[in-house]
């Protein structure tokens, strides 16, 4: 894959903005999380990159673009009771915040407008990332569990 620019994106101003080299790498993830409104699997971005740029992307540039982004503060990495790793975009307009995870069919939604709670933490200690996860039925499972 070319790490040749791709034309100016919402990504690619984002990752100018804070000083950044947008790789089209970098910016393809980055575009692709931004555009999907909840937090979605490697396999997903692999998915949206080939519809959206019909170019696929290996799996290795995937993790590593993904871990970059994290590392930068772009993404953030949500960790379900399925051991799925599942990526959103961070932003000022999506701080972090807690999850939903669907136990039955695995959807994880972002609960945007709930905040996630401040946590005391030992002297000494430096907090550097917060993930709350709540894991449970959505209302399409609930009402599929009662018909059953």
């Amino acid at each position: 894959m070319s790490n040749a620019v791709t034309p100016p994106t919402e990504a690619s101003r984002r990752l100018r903005a804070i000083g950044l080299r947008p790789t089209r790498a970098r910016t393809q993830i980055l575009q692709a999380l931004l555009e999907m409104a909840h937090p979605v699997s490697h396999l997903e971005i692999q998915e949206r990159i080939l519809a959206q740029w019909g170019e696929s992307m290996d799996r290795v540039t995937l993790y590593r673009g993904l871990d970059w982004l994290v590392q930068q503060g772009l993404a953030h990495r949500i960790t379900a009771d399925d051991r799925v790793w599942r990526f959103s975009a961070v932003s000022p307009e999506r701080p972090a915040h807690p999850h939903f995870h669907c136990l039955r069919c695995g959807q994880v939604i972002c609960l945007a407008d709930s905040q996630i709670p401040q946590l005391e933490v030992p002297q000494n200690y430096l907090v550097q990332e917060v993930e709350l996860v709540i894991n449970g039925l959505c209302p399409h499972c609930q009402s599929r569990q009662k018909s059953e």
